[in-house]
């Protein structure tokens, strides 16, 4: 029987609407900037944390996860022992890490099937169905309408109000590595937990900084034109994060700056958040 997801996030809900994304600046590697018109969505308010994902990990009647989709190799939150998944002692508030694109696509079917939802992706195929209605990775549109909302005018990053390379003492004595958390050293770069920090104006936790965000476009140049509900290019094994790391400096943390990984990427900077259609 399928185990009923307990998720730490809330949804946050987003009107559609017209907007212009992107930036002249190339170090944002966002240009040119255009409009776009995307449909109502809810974000959650935060990353999925490594509480959440254990869950799936754990669910007997879960899909099978391929182990090369997760690495567990510290420095790491949760951990592959005499065949099972466990999350480690005082790991669970910190951001899922070290998972791929599609390792992040397979929680986001076992939540939509938790909650009655269609599936978005199919993982054999490695097809995605944005319109279904079922949880999924957000838009690179969408993920930046949400970050413009939280911050409309885009002021100077707060050192200790974001997780970053210039992050302030205060931010820092709740990284993990100040209890040792998941392998991580004291004095070190790592991430602090999921919502430990103020939330945006609209209610989003640690949209830049902490871990960067998997978003399901394929990474590609952006066109001028006009485009409603963009899903990125039609090939390539590149996809778009968003947001910037605890390893990246403050002044590269903006809304429009857009980064690529590739899709099997498992590394301790990426984590994600889910998103629904209305």
């Amino acid at each position: 029987m399928q185990s009923v997801a307990q998720r730490t996030f809330t949804m946050v809900k987003f009107a559609g609407r017209r907007l212009t994304i992107g930036s002249s600046d190339p170090d944002h590697h966002a240009e040119p900037p255009h409009e776009v018109e995307i449909d109502a969505f809810r974000l959650a308010d935060r990353c999925v944390s490594a509480a959440d994902f254990v869950q799936f990990l754990q669910d007997e009647a879960a899909e099978p996860l391929d182990h090369t989709l997760i690495d567990c190799i510290d420095p790491a939150f949760i951990v592959h022992r005499a065949g099972a998944f466990e999350l480690r002692p005082g790991c669970g508030n910190f951001p899922m890490i070290q998972i791929s694109y599609w390792g992040a696509a397979a929680y986001c079917n076992w939540l939509s099937r938790s909650e009655g939802f269609p599936l978005a992706y199919d993982l054999e195929q490695r097809t995605a169905d944005l319109a279904g209605g079922g949880y999924r990775l957000p838009t690179e549109a969408e993920w930046e309408a949400a970050c413009q909302e939280g911050r409309p005018e885009d002021p100077q990053l707060a050192p200790d109000a974001h997780n970053s390379a210039d992050a302030g003492p205060a931010c820092r004595a709740l990284r993990a590595g100040e209890t040792l958390a998941g392998g991580f050293l004291p004095g070190s770069p790592a991430p602090v937990p999921v919502a430990s920090l103020p939330p945006d104006a609209a209610g989003l936790h640690q949209m830049l900084g902490n871990v960067r965000e998997w978003c399901h476009d394929r990474f590609g140049a952006y066109d001028a034109e006009f485009q409603r509900n963009p899903v990125g290019s039609a090939r390539g094994a590149f996809r778009v994060v968003r947001g910037g790391s605890f390893v990246d400096p403050a002044h590269t943390l903006t809304a429009t700056t857009r980064t690529a990984a590739h899709e099997d990427t498992r590394c301790e900077v990426y984590g994600f958040r889910v998103v629904r259609q209305g």
